[in-house]
């Protein structure tokens, strides 16, 4: 179940996150089943936007995979932990956990992982009001997802940028980078296209093009369709609505933002919102109070980010502490082992002195030893060659004597056939029928050799004469006929061409045709000994 919510992950989020919701703590058995599992949920909970606070299930993948390496999900882990800090507020632990993976993401050479590290490092900036710093890492996670082939995640980022852009008062530069996405992007996915509209609507909001911003908000609202309450910045919309002087429409999106954010109490956004349409309004006594709640938690939002930045600065030093004080520990360790080795080298050198005034002694015993040695050496290895040369001759001899047997049992029939028609001649010759009769008993002769009995016989001898050829034709060559390989066993045999035709009942106009047909149909094979078929066959011409 964990295999196959990991291979669901990128692809389908939230089944991978039914299969996790669905695996009960008690069925995971092993430390690192734990931790697989710890990690697995951690992103499929992130990737359907369930904002999770708690580190403590990610932490337990974060040790697990810190002892037991897995260059890959260690480095997700700490990444993951990261980005939980960061829905949290802790700026401080944020950061640690996102340069720590973004140093692992280096070593693991995994361009995707590099420019998600990259983003989650953008986004901690951005909470930190470090826009500049946020800025140079969008940049750097766009171009690493382009490396990676992921050109969804490349547009997203660069749409980032430009909203970046917008936090430190360049709506130009915003602007110009959204109108090169307009012009080279070709992603049609409704999601993105809406977020890429709604990105204009802050540049010529801050330009005060408010109908250029308005169409663009119209444009957004076409691509999220029911779903654009839910995912416009509805604080930025009735700022731009306020602005435009349409406070029904900016009044209407405060509302919503009312009812679908329950935090809206604590959004600088909201109030200060409010307080520009209490102005036009000419309220100014709620202007000044919505004015002086957004400024209010805008202090506090400073606070704690100057917090986070003091207790990182603590951190830091201590850190930095830490590792003085450990580089003059090894400094005092590398004195003291200097100091033992000089000692231990002056008492390696006596030593040695000493040993080798005793070498010299046994040199000489030793040279002696060794060419004793050698001597006997050689005459092992002059025995082992004398018995593998015998062993050779009588394995040598042993299948010149099987030649020697079925040669001479070939030629025995042979001479059994010549004897037979001798005899049948002498007895005739005077006779006036003799031509007649002499053939006849010719074709007899030839009618017992063509037997199948016969034949089989002296394909047997050719195929053990030749090196099982016949054998390894009907293996490796299975579109051959019998009579195929018949052919080819008395050409083996040294017949002649008239009597490979006699014998297999084929005219001698088609011997030369059927030899041109074998040897093509060989030659066109895929069969391993091809070439030992042709070689052999084509010396038995």
């Amino acid at each position: 179940m964990l295999l196959e919510a990991e291979s669901l992950m990128m692809e389908h989020p939230d089944s991978a996150l039914a299969i996790l919701d669905s695996i009960r703590p008690s069925q995971l058995t092993s430390d690192r089943q734990r931790a697989d599992y710890a990690l697995l949920l951690t992103q499929a909970r992130d990737k359907n936007f369930r904002f999770e606070t708690d580190d403590s299930l990610i932490s337990t993948a974060v040790a697990y995979f810190d002892e037991h390496p897995e260059p890959r999900k260690r480095t997700l882990a700490h990444m993951y932990r990261g980005i939980l800090n960061l829905y949290r507020g802790n700026l401080t632990v944020a950061i640690k956990e996102a340069l720590t993976a973004l140093d692992l993401a280096d070593r693991l050479n995994d361009d995707y992982i590099f420019a998600k590290t990259h983003e989650l490092i953008a986004d901690i900036y951005v909470a930190a009001y470090n826009f500049d710093k946020a800025i140079t890492h969008r940049r750097l996670a766009a171009d690493y997802y382009l490396r990676a082939d992921k050109p969804l995640n490349n547009q997203y980022a660069l749409v980032d940028l430009a909203r970046e852009y917008i936090k430190v008062k360049k709506p130009t530069k915003s602007i110009s980078i959204l109108d090169s996405l307009s012009t080279h992007t070709n992603i049609s996915d409704s999601i993105f296209q809406g977020y890429f509209h709604a990105s204009y609507i802050y540049g010529y909001t801050d330009l005060n093009e408010y109908n250029k911003a308005l169409e663009n908000f119209i444009l957004t609202s076409a691509f999220w369709q029911t779903q654009s309450h839910e995912m416009h910045d509805r604080t930025q919309i009735a700022d731009m609505f306020s602005k435009i002087g349409i406070l029904d429409s900016a009044e209407y999106y405060l509302d919503r933002e009312k009812q679908l954010n329950p935090n809206w109490n604590e959004s600088e956004e909201y109030h200060w919102a409010k307080s520009n349409i209490y102005v036009l309004q000419q309220n100014y006594q709620e202007a000044l109070t919505e004015l002086h709640l957004s400024w209010g938690i805008h202090n506090n939002k400073v606070v704690h980010v100057l917090k986070n930045n003091v207790a990182y600065a603590e951190n830091d030093f201590n850190k930095n502490k830490s590792v003085i004080e450990k580089r003059s520990a090894e400094k005092n360790k590398v004195i003291i082992w200097l100091l033992i080795g000089v000692i231990v080298t002056i008492c390696i050198a006596f030593i040695a002195f000493y040993r080798e005034r005793m070498k010299r002694k046994h040199r000489e015993i030793e040279i002696k030893m060794l060419e004793a040695q050698e001597l006997l050496s050689r005459l092992d290895s002059s025995e082992n060659n004398a018995c593998r040369l015998k062993s050779e001759i009588d394995e040598k001899n042993e299948i010149l004597r099987s030649h020697a047997s079925l040669i001479n049992q070939l030629f025995r029939d042979r001479y059994t056939v010549l004897n037979n028609l001798s005899n049948e001649y002498f007895e005739k010759r005077d006779s006036a029928l003799a031509r007649v009769t002499i053939i006849k008993d010719f074709e007899n002769e030839i009618a017992k050799i063509k037997k199948d009995d016969s034949i089989e016989q002296l394909k047997d001898f050719v195929d053990q004469y030749r090196d099982n050829i016949l054998s390894r034709m009907r293996q490796q060559l299975p579109r051959f006929k019998e009579a195929d390989i018949t052919f080819c066993a008395l050409l083996l045999a040294g017949f002649a061409p008239r009597t490979i035709c006699l014998l297999i009942n084929i005219q001698y106009g088609n011997y030369y045709n059927k030899w041109t047909r074998i040897r093509a149909r060989i030659s066109n094979s895929d069969a391993p000994d091809k070439d030992f078929f042709l070689n052999a066959l084509n010396k038995s011409l």
